[in-house]
């Protein structure tokens, strides 16, 4: 019964850990596409041509793959932020760095209990 419990626990922080990292990845997808939408960064494909890289079903899955690539450390080196896009690489570049440790500390090393407090015995007067 107690690796039953243990299993389902195993599965729902593997669900919510899987959870955030798409969001994470969604979330910066999106502040990539709307820094190019807007003007203010882009993200070059080095390996792709100009007219490819202006079609707009191929900047958001760029966005999304650059996202994806910069959380998880990856960094192919295929893609290039540039402009306002390159402090918001870097912003998601430190999640994907700390968060990993974050999550090691918050479900494997387990908690250290607070030190025990020892306590003298009252001497209170006995009421009457």
């Amino acid at each position: 019964m107690k690796s039953t419990i243990a299993g389902q626990k195993t599965w729902y922080n593997f669900l919510l850990l899987f959870l955030l990292y798409m969001n994470l990845v969604l979330s910066f997808g999106l502040v990539y596409c709307a820094l190019e939408w807007l003007g203010l960064g882009f993200i070059l494909d080095h390996y792709a041509s100009t007219a490819h890289q202006n079609q707009w079903y191929d900047r958001i899955t760029r966005s999304f793959y650059f996202s994806a690539i910069t959380l998880l450390s990856v960094g192919y080196g295929d893609l290039s932020p540039f402009g306002l896009a390159r402090g918001v690489a870097m912003i998601e570049a430190m999640v994907g760095y700390v968060l990993p440790a974050a999550l090691v500390i918050r479900y494997v090393i387990p908690p250290i209990a607070p030190p025990k407090r020892f306590r003298l015995p009252s001497h209170r007067k006995p009421e009457k």
